[in-house]
């Protein structure tokens, strides 16, 4: 009888202390609140895709010996190559400065980064994160935009310059002038969701991985560029040619998908704080795009009249296409044409922050 009474002793203590165990389990925390700062330590993007616009349509000239064809814009592109050319045919040194090279990713700068996640833990191992990185300022840089522009618009004055003083013109101006929008103002938001798996502790530290994926958006301006060129003259002192080739130049970028793989370390500073050192990076394209318009233009006054340069390849000008004949800077115009995509990028964020448990 005493044994039986022992017995029930023994299990009601046992019952007594589950029943004080579950509580304290089911209060355990199983959320994570932090808030952090640090700096995208590098960004990197490959060379991306240049596509210039195709050859334009032949033109009618003399012989098929002396072949030209259309050009929206002498500035790049087809057109330049064409200028280039009949300046070697001609002997004459200078030669234009393809805005081409302004076709390529914009350069980058380490910039602050903050944020705040969210994780849910779902067993000792693995927890679920929500977060979102602020870039505090844009990491985009556009030095080699506003020497690309200045370097074409110098070299046109003195390219065409040489082309006209080879023919039989009197009256000859040629202007160009260029401009660039420098200051960029954007900023990017990245919205990401991930699995953190928590690995065995190192000492006082816990390490971890971070796996998972998410969203880049952004708002604001990128870097932009005008090109303008004018020349005129006469063709004997009669037949007045005054043509005008206007460029300008835009960056642009939309939303793009980013994969997130990273890790870090973790330190309890009490039961419910910890700090955290994180470095992640952020892979996926780069959906920067660079799209430019084109405008020739053409003002006739006077008489009626063309000229071509006789050399293969050709250029020709005219004021008046009811001759015939057709200027080869000329129509159709090209309006958000994509001359630039980019390719892969990434970024790779460190920071540091404070976990609150709850």
């Amino acid at each position: 009888m005493a044994s039986a009474f022992r017995r029930k002793g023994l299990l009601a203590v046992l019952a007594a202390s589950l029943v004080c165990a579950n509580p304290a389990a089911a209060q355990e925390p199983r959320w994570e609140l932090e808030g952090y700062g640090g700096v995208v330590a590098a960004r990197t993007a490959d060379e991306g895709t240049v596509t210039l616009p195709p050859p334009g349509a032949p033109l009618v000239t003399s012989s098929p010996i002396f072949p030209t064809r259309q050009v929206p814009s002498w500035f790049f592109g087809d057109g330049a190559t064409l200028l280039n050319s009949v300046n070697a045919e001609f002997g004459v040194a200078a030669r234009i400065t393809p805005l081409d090279a302004a076709f390529a990713p914009l350069l980058s700068s380490r910039v602050p980064v903050a944020g705040v996640r969210v994780r849910r833990r779902l067993n000792d191992r693995l927890s679920v994160e929500f977060g979102v990185d602020a870039f505090t300022r844009s990491e985009d840089l556009s030095s080699g935009l506003a020497a690309a522009v200045e370097s074409t618009r110098a070299s046109f004055r003195t390219a065409f310059a040489g082309l006209l003083g080879s023919g039989p013109f009197l009256g000859v101006t040629v202007d160009a002038a260029g401009a660039t929008e420098t200051e960029v103002h954007r900023r990017e938001l990245a919205t990401t969701g991930a699995i953190v798996a928590r690995f065995s502790p190192w000492g006082s530290f816990i390490p971890y991985a971070t796996f998972g994926g998410g969203l880049v958006t952004g708002s604001g301006a990128l870097p932009s560029a005008t090109l303008d060129a004018h020349y005129r003259f006469s063709i004997l002192g009669e037949v007045p040619i005054d043509e005008t080739d206007r460029v300008s130049l835009r960056y642009s970028r939309g939303a793009a998908f980013v994969a997130v793989l990273g890790g870090g370390l973790q330190r309890a500073l009490s039961a419910r704080w910890s700090v955290r050192v994180d470095a992640r990076v952020l892979l996926g394209p780069d959906s920067t795009r660079i799209v430019v318009d084109a405008t020739p233009g053409s003002t006739r006054s006077g008489a009626s009249g063309f000229v071509e340069s006789f050399t293969n390849p050709a250029v020709q000008f005219s004021n008046d296409p009811s001759t015939g004949r057709r200027s080869t800077l000329s129509d159709p115009a090209l309006s958000g044409a994509e001359v630039f995509s980019g390719g892969l990028q990434t970024r790779t964020l460190v920071t540091v922050g404070i976990v609150r448990r709850f």
